[in-house]
């Protein structure tokens, strides 16, 4: 099985999402604007010195909801080369990618997972290095299903929970 794609902003964001899991959390934002809200009412009644307290439940909310847009544009636009255009080849031994300058080949006993998004399939090789593959391209769902199957069969169950 062969696919050619390149890996978009939106594709590597979904996948720090997945990877990092630092999408804004209700009950983290929920807790933090309790903690702004709570700073505000003691500096109010107590004085000056909970500011502080106001200010760091601040910038962890920002942090909260803006770091997986920092982490990608520090990472997608300093590194182009890692999302240039490649053709993919998939066999029942591993892959192998060409891109323009490169070519890297694995074997599925290199991975020690893989996760299914709405839009991509992320193949872990540790927990710091995740391989992106758009569904888009693939030329049908029946091309999808026996990528995921492929997948299923090669990479061992037993390690999918790390």
């Amino acid at each position: 099985m062969q696919v050619r794609y390149e890996i978009t902003p939106s594709d590597h964001l979904e996948m720090l999402k997945v990877k990092v899991g630092v999408s804004a959390k209700l009950p983290n934002v929920l807790f933090e604007i309790a903690g702004v809200c709570s700073g505000i009412f003691a500096s109010y009644f107590f004085g000056g010195g909970w500011i502080v307290v106001t200010v760091l439940f601040a910038a962890l909310l920002v942090t909260q909801l803006f770091l997986p847009q920092i982490v990608h544009g520090r990472i997608y636009h300093r590194n182009p080369s890692l999302f240039e255009m490649r053709t993919v080849t998939f066999t029942d031994e591993g892959y192998r990618s060409e891109r323009a300058n490169s070519t890297i080949e694995g074997k599925w006993s290199s991975f020690v997972k893989f996760k299914e998004t709405k839009n991509l399939f992320l193949t872990y090789q540790s927990k710091d290095v995740v391989g992106i593959v758009p569904k888009r391209a693939f030329p049908s769902p029946e091309a999808v299903a026996q990528f995921r199957n492929l997948l299923a069969s090669n990479i061992p169950s037993s390690s999918r929970g790390m």
